[in-house]
This record gives structure tokens, C-alpha cells and sequence, in this order.
């Protein structure tokens, strides 16, 4: 979703709504370079005719990129060097993705930890020496900064897009977006809550501002530019479309919800299914690029095993008794900044139902049992989804949880990753403070360790009471 880059921030947020629209389709502009590069046509029809491929061409084509991104590792980047002499691990006679196993799990910690010597001092031929850096948060809370090489970010897109054209989705379709960036201020109670990028064929929903009070508004934009598509974090899709079930509004042009960033619950499916009489779709996918995982037009979801290296390691059993497993991955066009064997720290449950007769490969998933969090509230009675988006580049961050037992007050525990300062708090409190609003009440509470749920979990959002 495109926003506004740090380095405008105050000129956005300063700016009238006209001028706000103009900045989101100029960022949008930004983006479309950034994700499709002239040739990209022809990437996304590549990764379009291996959805065709046998499981045995695709593991042969798997096995040539790993060999050569571990090649590149070992010769290229400092830390990568130094662990696979110190285990005797010889990239170059790696024959089978079994043989990872003999190299440790790469946590998010060690990558923060080990940032300067994560990154090849050399680049193969023909690849771009610029890095395209990025940062995230996940589930922990915990902020990462990321070199990642243009060729990562083309790929990554290329098998989005090809996911969304298994259901009639093709590039340049509007969309209405709720995702987690801010595009009104929260301190705005009078609206519009919608920013356009029109680059890239965007209608930017807030989802800091979406209530009881102002859902029709978020309908009546919908409904009257006929978008056909809606596109967002599960939780926050789910409210509009109870919204729309609760007041009757009927979207005609809407043909597609499709849903990231958050597991999917069947009760949200049924929400979403019940207020807009679509069925939605989802893909999994994070910003470190070593694993994603497709939903076919049968609902079932299917491992991209084109993309990344992707392990999936027994784990724990759920209050069913199922087998929960951790998904691990290993980038294979992140030349930059190669991770292998990455802790994602997400869960998934596997379909052992048998193949799918959509004919398409990969490993199925029942269930994505990641990133699963609740909203907050603010004072007005809004309700917000998916609010890591302010651990995002804190690095003194380890890892995080937010509570909430009164709406427009929070508690966040942080595990601090060394000295916790007064200034750290000031800067996340007004990292809270531009999502929820200034009259959001914040307090800290320094821990050495948060609780996981049953699953080792650590949910980022809870509401007490």
C-alpha cells in the first residue's frame, strides 16, 4: 500500500486532502517502478507457466537457484563464510534441500544482531548493486531493517500476481485497500478517510478511523466508484463488511476480497462472505521473501515451492491435536542480504486431504496459524487491526505486546533488545500516538520475557477483560 516516505512525512501531514492524493499517487509512482520493472510481463508469465511444472521440475529448478544462492553465501558474505567453514558445510555439493538440516535455524535476533556481516561485500554478474532496503516488524514486534536485491521484490510480486489471476485478477484492477499505514491523520474525526493513489489504481482506506460512526462513509466510497475489489488485513475487512451486512448496503461491482498480513479465521471468512456475498482469497507472504503460500480458486492453499526453500518443521499440537509446523525459509533472489533457514516464527497445519484438482503443485496448508492478533479500540470507538506497523525499524525493540482492557488506553510490554532509555519510550509512544491519535493513553512496562500461547505464540495484540 503505498505511503508516504519518512522523508515527507511532516510535508504530508501538513498537506491539504488534494495535495495528499497527489503525494499517494507520486509514492505510487515510486512503487510501480519499484515492484514492476519494464520486462515484468514477461517474469509473472514465467511464474504463470510453473504453475503448469511437475513436482519433479519444480524441485530440479528449486535445487539450481538454493546451490547458488548458498554458492554466493559462502564466498561473498561474511557471516555466511564463517558458519559454513566452521561446520565444514561446502555449498557447492549441496544435492538435495534435506541437506540444509546440518546449518542452524537464522532467527530474527542473530539477523539484527549480525546486520554488517549479513550483507555480500560482492554481487554476482548481471545482478543490481543497488538494495532496495525495507523494514518490518512480524509478530514479535521486534524491527528489522532489510537489503533486499530488486530481483527478490520482482519475484515476490510476479507470484502474487500470478495468485491473483488463478481468480480473474489482473494488474491496473481498482482497488479499495485497508492495510496499515496512515493516510489521515487520527486526530481527523470529520473525513474524507480515503486517500487515491490513482498510479496505481488505489483507493487508500484508513483503517485507523473505521467505526460504528463511520463505516457508511467507507461503503459510499466503495460503492459509488463500483470497485470491484477489496483488499486488506483480514480483521479490518472483516468490520467493514459487517458493516455492510448490519445497514444493508449492497457493492454490485464488487467481484474480489482478497486478505494478507493476518490469519484468516473461518469466522471472518463467513463475516466477509455474509456482508459482501464474496468469497474471500488469501496468500501468505512476509517482507523477507522465504516463503509464500497461494489460495487456489478451490480454497485450497498451496506452498509456492517456486518462490523460496521452504521447511516446514513439526513444531507442537494444537488444543486438536494436530501437528502445528514452523515454517522455515530459505530466499533464493535475495543477493544482497541472503537468509537461509529463516525462522519466520509462524505456524501452519497441514492438508492431508490429497492433491487438489486444480492440478496446480505444491504442499498444501490447512491453516496459516501466524500473525493472529485482536483490535484495539480507540476513544471514539474505532477499532484497529494489524498495529505492529509502529515497532517497524525500532531496534532497541526485542519483542512486544500490547494490552488493552479500557478502549483509548494501552499497556505495551517490551522486552528491550539493551538499555531502555527515556527516549526510546518517547519515540514509541509517538509512534502509537500518530496511529491511535494524541489523546491515546500509553504506558510501558519492561519485561524479560512475554507469554506464548499453547502454540509458542506470541500474540502482538491482546484485549484483557
Amino acid at each position: 500500500m503505498p505511503a508516504v516516505r519518512s522523508g515527507v512525512a511532516e510535508l504530508y501531514g501538513h498537506a491539504p486532502v488534494w495535495a495528499q492524493h497527489v503525494l499517494c499517487s507520486l509514492e505510487g509512482l515510486r512503487l510501480r517502478w519499484q515492484r514492476f520493472p519494464p520486462g515484468f510481463a514477461a517474469r509473472l508469465a514465467e511464474a504463470c507457466a510453473r504453475s503448469q511444472w511437475t513436482a519433479e521440475q519444480l524441485a530440479a529448478h528449486r535445487l539450481v537457484r538454493l546451490r547458488a544462492i548458498l554458492v554466493h553465501a559462502g564466498r561473498n558474505v561474511p557471516y555466511w563464510r564463517e558458519l559454513f567453514a566452521s561446520l565444514g558445510f561446502v555449498p557447492e555439493r549441496v544435492q538435495h534441500v534435506d541437506e540444509l538440516e546440518a546449518l542452524p535455524l537464522l532467527t530474527k535476533d542473530v539477523v539484527v544482531r549480525e546486520a554488517e556481516r549479513m550483507r555480500a561485500e560482492r554481487l554476482p554478474h548481471g545482478i543490481d548493486r543497488d538494495a532496495i532496503v525495507l523494514q518490518t516488524s512480524g509478530t514479535t514486534g521486534a524491527g528489522l531493517r532489510l537489503h533486499l536485491s530488486p530481483d527478490a521484490i520482482h519475484e515476490q510480486w510476479a507470484v502474487c500476481w500470478r495468485y491473483r489471476r488463478w481468480h480473474g485478477l489482473e494488474p491496473g484492477t481498482w482497488c479499495a485497500q485497508l492495510g496499515g499505514r496512515v493516510i489521515v491523520a487520527p486526530e481527523d474525526t470529520r473525513g474524507p478517510f480515503h486517500r487515491i493513489n490513482v498510479v496505481g489504481r488505489q483507493v487508500l482506506l484508513s483503517s485507523y478511523h473505521l467505526g460504528p460512526t463511520t463505516a457508511h462513509e467507507y461503503l459510499r466510497v466503495v460503492k459509488q466508484r463500483a470497485l470491484p475489489w477489496i483488499h486488506g488485513y483480514p480483521s479490518m475487512v472483516a468490520a467493514l463488511a459487517d458493516a455492510a451486512y448490519d445497514h444493508e448496503v449492497q457493492l454490485p461491482a464488487l467481484r474480489w476480497v482478497t486478505l494478507a498480513s493476518e490469519s484468516v479465521g473461518p469466522a471472518q471468512r463467513d463475516r466477509i462472505v455474509r456482508g459482501f456475498g464474496v468469497v474471500p482469497r488469501q496468500h501468505y507472504a512476509q517482507l523477507e521473501s522465504v516463503a509464500n503460500i497461494s489460495e487456489c480458486p478451490l480454497g485450497r492453499l498451496h506452498v509456492d515451492e517456486d518462490h523460496a526453500c521452504v521447511e516446514l518443521l513439526p513444531h507442537v499440537r494444537d488444543a486438536e491435536g494436530r501437528m502445528l509446523y514452523r515454517i522455515v525459509g530459505t530466499s533464493l533472489d535475495n543477493w544482497h542480504e541472503p537468509l537461509v533457514r529463516y525462522d519466520t516464527g509462524d505456524l501452519v497445519a497441514l492438508d492431508e486431504t490429497g492433491p487438489c484438482a486444480c492440478g496446480r503443485p505444491g504442499r498444501l496448508v490447512a491453516e496459516i496459524d501466524g500473525r493472529r492478533e485482536d483490535l484495539l479500540e480507540t476513544k471514539s470507538g474505532a477499532v484497529v487491526g494489524r498495529i505492529d506497523h509502529v515497532f517497524k525499524g525500532l531496534e532497541f525493540v526485542r519483542e512486544a505486546q500490547i494490552r488493552q482492557r479500557v478502549p483509548g488506553e494501552i499497556a505495551i510490554h517490551v522486552v528491550p533488545r539493551g538499555p531502555w532509555s527515556p527516549a526510546h519510550e518517547d519515540r514509541l509512544r509517538d509512534e502509537v500516538r500518530s496511529r491511535l491519535g494524541a489523546d491515546t493513553r500509553v504506558t510501558f512496562a519492561l519485561e524479560h520475557q512475554l507469554p506464548r500461547g499453547a502454540a509458542g505464540k506470541l500474540r502482538l495484540v491482546v484485549r484483557e477483560g
